[in-house]
This record gives C-alpha cells, structure tokens and sequence, in this order.
C-alpha cells in the first residue's frame, strides 16, 4: 500500500503541498508569537518640494502667455526610499499645456510627469487664470529713474545717457498697449559728488506706475550720469517773528535738521555763511510745529529743502508774587476757592484727554506743488491727471481737529529734475508730530522741458 502511495507522482505532490501548508503555519505562528522582525508591509513618507518650476507649452512663435506662476509647491507621499529619492533628484517636471489654447482667458490645470507611478503628487495651486494673446514686439525709448540718494546734496545730475537708448518689448498685445513709462531704474543711494556709471534694469509700467508682465531686451542697460556741483552747505538761525501773547513765553525752537543747501554759482554762494529764518509765533498758545520756508539768499537760486519743520515748545509764565501775604481770611478762602475751581479744570481736562484717541481725516482733492524746479527748467505735471492727490491722516483727534488744507502742503522735489518724465516722490509738510499720513498715490510725474530762449 505504501509502495503504491509513494509510486504515484499525484500522491507525492499531495503531500508534499500538504507539508508545505503545515511549514508556513507554523513559521507564522512563531513570527506572531515572538514579535519576530518579519514586515510584510514598506513604510510611507510625505514630503513637501517648494519652488518647483513650472514649463508651458504653447505656440511661442504667434501667442504670449502671461499669469502663470513661476513656481509651484509640490507634496508627494508614498514609499519612504521612493519618495526622498525623488525629493533629491527632482526630475519630474510641473507644466501647463497651451498647445491648443485660443486667445483670452482661462483657467489651466498644472499637470506633473515624469513622476513614479508609486507616488501620489498634489501641485499647489492647482490651477492658474492665464491670458492667452497675440505676441507682439514693439521698441520703446528708455527714460533714466535716479534714486533721490544717488546724487549728495549741493550737487546735481545732468542729461544722463543711456546704451542702448531703446530696447525691445514683447509681451500680450493688449499688455504692450498699456505701456506708459519704460524705465532704468537707477538704484544707487552712494551720494555721488562726481561723474559716475552705472548698469540699470530696465521695468514697463502703465500710466498707473503699475509694473507690467512683458518680456524686455536688453533687461539691463548701462548708465552714465554726469554730476555737477550746485550749492553749498550753510547752518541757518532760528528766529521768532511776532507778538506772543502776554502769558506765554518760547521755551526753545529746534529743526528737523542742521543745515540747507544754497543752489547757486560760485559768485552768489561766496558770501553765504548763514540764513536766518523767520519763525512766526504771533498768537501761540500751545506747543506746536510750523513748517516753515526756508529765504533764499539775493543772488542764490533756489535752496534745498525749501522748507522746514520747526518744533516749538512754550511755557506759561508765572503769576506775580508780589502780593501781600497778610490776607484776610475771606481772602484766604477765596483763593481756596479757586484752587478748587483750577483742579476741577484739571481733573475735567485729563478726562477729555483720556478721551482722545485715535483717529483719521481725509483732505481730498490736495494741490500738489512743484518745488526747488532749476530756474532753466520747466515741468509739467502728466500724472495724476488732476494734480491732485487725496490725504488721509492719523493721529489723535485733538491733533487733527486743527489742521486743513491750507496748513499742510503736499509737494514734490524737482532740485534734480532732468529733461524728459520725471518722478519724484510726493512730500507732506506741516504735520505736527504724532500724526502720520497716507496719499491715494506716492509719486508725481513731471514733463521737464529747458525754457526756450527769448
């Protein structure tokens, strides 16, 4: 019988299946038994990748794409080798496909590839509103924007040039349309007394000053900025100008600074040491600040800055000690009287100023003046249309309550303004301390034009 079993292939295969059964049993038992180091299951990982670049495919020759980010936030999570593998190799790529795009906007969903069907990706954002246009080239002329620094005080920069004068925009049609200004933006704040070169990046912006999304060549162009010596540095004096009232007396009067520059040829500046500058202080019956202009000397230009913040501080005088310390007691509680009557003030005085708090006042529609222009210059205000600008302060209610469009000033700098646009940061003058301010737009453009000869 075992003979006939042990002959037969069929009966051998049996058992031996049997056998083996039996075998991974057991050896499973023991594992669970024993805590036994056999996994059958690969830990997984998440990983973040920032800045991954995003490519797009689309017909580069006739359309421009704009709105895409330039990179994107991509996690992957999966087998733990796999994924930090891929975080530091990072060889798959994030795209939008344009290929069969038509002109306008849309929404495009960010694709990945070349990633390992093991790993779960998600591209952060998702999607992109892009707009699709024709491409157009155009050349634009590349006008010179010098930092306010760049040139020291006393000195001006003349006729800047500029290689190549004119560079090549491409962009959207409707984008390149938009083009107002296309600037070197000259950002060196060295204080130049002489001659100087330097290398500018070149921005398009629309009549708004806001940058727009186009492609520029040459993106850098080179500089060289002639500079001349215009003034000479002078200390000024500071004195008051009018009749204070009976009970106030002028403690001290300090600057927002030491000194101004005179604007002028060498003749005119010769004999200028000093300025005195007259501060009026007739009716002050408080500690203020008066933004006061600067004289300009006979003979000199112009001086810079053409104005000043000038901090007054006031004292009380004391009352008479004269009197007879002899009083009647009538007297006596008379005075007491009035002693009382001055706390009640007092104390009804720190009451309204624990009520004084924080606030805000809008002065539309403000003036913007140009100041310091070169006398050989003339400039013409393109932006904002109107020449005004909104002004909203801030501060606490009893500084703000006082003030209105005549006691504060809204300027621009023209001391070194060149021929052609010109930007020049706006300037608010005449604010006491305590109060700052915003304006619904922070530079001025000029038109500078020399004057024609009569």
């Amino acid at each position: 019988m075992m003979d006939r079993i042990l002959n037969n292939k069929w009966s051998i295969r049996i058992v031996a299946l049997v056998l083996a059964a039996i075998l991974f049993t057991s050896v499973s038992t023991d594992n669970k038994n024993s805590g036994g180091t056999f996994q059958t299951t690969t830990q997984n990982d998440t990983e973040v990748i920032q800045n991954v670049p995003v490519e797009v495919y689309y017909d580069k020759k006739n359309l421009y794409v704009s709105g895409l980010p330039e990179t994107v936030s991509v996690t992957i999570s999966g087998p733990r080798s796999i994924v930090q593998n891929t975080k530091a190799q990072q060889d798959f790529k994030v795209y939008a496909d344009l290929r069969n795009a038509s002109i306008g906007e849309k929404n495009v969903k960010l694709q990945i590839k070349n990633l390992s069907n093991r790993l779960k990706a998600t591209i952060s954002p998702q999607t992109a509103k892009v707009n699709v246009q024709e491409k157009v080239t155009k050349k634009f002329s590349v006008d010179a924007e010098l930092s306010s620094n760049a040139v020291a005080r006393g000195y001006k920069a003349g006729n800047i040039k500029i290689s190549p004068g004119k560079v090549s925009v491409t962009g959207a049609k409707d984008t390149v349309e938009e083009i107002a200004y296309v600037k070197a933006n000259i950002n060196d704040n060295k204080k130049h007394k002489d001659d100087f070169e330097s290398e500018a990046t070149v921005s398009a912006f629309d009549r708004n000053l806001n940058k727009l999304d186009v492609e520029i060549s040459p993106q850098k162009v080179k500089v060289k900025v002639p500079v001349k010596k215009v003034g000479k540095s002078v200390p000024f004096k500071l004195k008051a100008e009018g009749n204070l009232p009976d009970n106030i007396s002028i403690q001290s009067m300090t600057a927002d600074q030491d000194e101004v520059v005179v604007i002028g040829d060498d003749a005119a500046l010769k004999n200028v040491d000093q300025i005195t500058v007259n501060v009026p202080v007739a009716n002050l019956t408080a500690d203020t600040v008066k933004e006061v202009t600067i004289p300009v000397p006979n003979g000199a230009e112009a001086v810079q800055p053409s104005s000043i913040e000038v901090r007054i501080k006031t004292t009380k005088k004391s009352s008479s000690s004269g009197e007879s310390s002899d009083k009647s007691s009538g007297e006596r509680n008379e005075d007491n009287n009035t002693s009382n009557d001055t706390n009640e003030q007092n104390n009804a005085g720190q009451e309204i100023s624990q009520e004084d708090t924080e606030s805000s006042k809008t002065l539309s529609g403000h003036n913007i003046s140009a100041q310091s222009l070169p006398s050989n210059l003339t400039a013409t205000l393109v932006s904002p249309a109107n020449g005004k600008v909104n002004l909203t302060l801030h501060g606490k209610s009893s500084l703000l309550n006082d003030l209105n469009p005549s006691s504060v000033s809204v300027m621009a700098n023209l001391a070194n303004a060149t021929v052609g646009r010109y930007s020049a940061r706006i300037e608010v003058g005449g604010l006491p301390r305590g109060v700052t301010y915003s304006l619904s737009t922070s530079t001025a453009i000029f038109t500078i034009e020399e004057k024609s000869d009569e």
